[in-house]
């Protein structure tokens, strides 16, 4: 009997439209505000993760080969130091690696074409603007094929497309991935997803076997690059899917090896090698914490009740699915799955944590605690339980409802948004003129 391709021909069809969709929306949101400011895709962060991709192919890292004052006009997210003559980013060159294909695509059409390089111009911002989109859609699909993997939840392929669009358009994710995707969100969330795959086919398929390993120990690297706290994840979801793959606490068949574990570790080092060379050669040694001034300063009384409520960047007034994806965790609990609950929430008070106790607990012009947004990924199980307890209850059409609702709200905020916060950490009359006021 013949499997019908129908489903996956859809599937295939409506993931190049969506990726369609939220390029033109990334393109066309930037081409409303100045690219030379707190608006623009390649400005102050986004500009220094991406400065690794200019000096690699273009200018090289003397500070002399740059364009003079380009560093002041991207919002210094890198300093062209012309003492030392080199080019000093705190940033790390994880997210550079992820839209390096992007770049180089870009340098070959301009090459096409006939035009001239330049640094930080049109075709670097385009790299960006269909990096980030391009990038949510397949985590997206990582995502889809980790949650259908798992026999006891049961769900249609057209079920989980439908809890995922929520999943990426009712939370800040959506921000991260259309209308700043020059920040290393939505590059984390999409190595997230990778990684929940990989220990998913680990521990049901053994993966001890070329590729698997050198793929595991690369996504890794790659993750505890961006944010060595990302460590937490790799921890915090090895066990968590070797308990969704009934085995708890086993020791994963990637690591029985000796060879997968060896290779895991080497391709981990690769992901660190270009990093290490440039600390060295910019601040002469291979390990350097590159934020002086700056860390989790404020441990001993961490801002929660700010990081999580706060009108000023908390988590749950920007992306209120979290509500929903922490009741569905604690559905998880009351369906049996303890051990898979806990951790997940252990996972997220730890990030919590981490982020209310960071120097700046707001983070700047970010948008709903966005050191959360990759966490999306751990908790996407969470929103499937949720829908199932309502729809076991005769709630089906609620659930849609509620998420749809969900979807609508945190559009209108999006687009209202500015791209910063300068009303205050509890202002909430205008943070309600996000909700009912216009659109900017």
């Amino acid at each position: 009997m013949q499997v019908s391709r129908r489903p996956y021909r859809w599937l295939v069809m409506g993931l190049v439209l969506f990726t369609g969709l939220n390029i033109f929306l990334a393109f066309n949101h930037h081409s409303h505000g100045a690219r030379h400011s707190y608006h623009g895709a390649l400005w102050a962060d986004r500009a220094g993760y991406f400065s690794y991709l200019p000096a690699s192919f273009a200018h090289g890292f003397r500070a002399s080969e740059f364009p003079p004052g380009l560093d002041t006009l991207t919002g210094n997210g890198f300093v062209l130091d012309g003492t030392t003559n080199t080019l000093r980013t705190k940033y790390t060159s994880g997210v550079a690696m992820l839209q390096a294909p992007f770049y180089l695509a870009a340098r070959a059409i301009g090459v096409l074409l006939g035009r001239d390089y330049q640094a930080y111009g049109s075709l670097d911002h385009a790299v960006v603007l269909v990096a980030g989109p391009v990038y949510a859609s397949l985590a997206l699909l990582l995502l889809l094929r980790f949650l259908g993997s798992f026999p006891e939840w049961n769900t249609s392929l057209r079920s989980r497309v439908f809890l995922l669009f929520p999943l990426f358009a009712g939370s800040n994710l959506f921000y991260y991935a259309v209308l700043d995707p020059g920040m290393s969100h939505v590059y984390s969330f999409f190595l997230f997803s990778a990684l929940l795959l990989l220990w998913r086919s680990a521990f049901y398929q053994g993966g001890r076997h070329f590729p698997y390993p050198v793929l595991t120990g690369l996504v890794i690297g790659l993750i505890t690059l961006i944010r060595p706290t990302n460590l937490i994840f790799v921890a915090s979801s090895w066990f968590i899917v070797g308990l969704l793959s009934g085995r708890p606490f086993s020791i994963n068949p990637i690591f029985s090896d000796r060879r997968g574990s060896v290779l895991i570790i080497l391709a981990a080092m690769v992901s660190w090698v270009p990093q290490m060379l440039y600390w060295k050669f910019t601040f002469g040694s291979f390990v350097v914490w590159s934020y002086p001034g700056e860390g989790f300063t404020e441990w001993t009384h961490p801002h929660i009740a700010q990081f999580l409520f706060s009108t000023n960047n908390g988590l749950i007034p920007y992306s209120p699915l979290f509500l929903i994806l922490i009741a569905g965790t604690i559905m998880q609990w009351l369906q049996g799955s303890k051990w898979i609950a806990t951790l997940t929430l252990i996972t997220f008070g730890l990030i919590t944590f981490l982020g209310a106790s960071w120097w700046v607990w707001h983070f700047g012009c970010g948008y709903g605690s966005r050191t959360m947004v990759e966490y999306l990924a751990l908790f996407a199980p969470g929103l499937m339980a949720f829908h199932q307890w309502m729809r076991h209850r005769g709630y089906q059409v609620h659930s849609a409802v509620l998420l749809a609702l969900l979807v609508v709200l945190q559009l209108k905020m999006v687009y209202s948004y500015g791209s910063c916060w300068f009303q205050g950490d509890w202002n909430w009359a205008a943070y309600a003129d996000l909700i009912f006021g216009p659109t900017k």
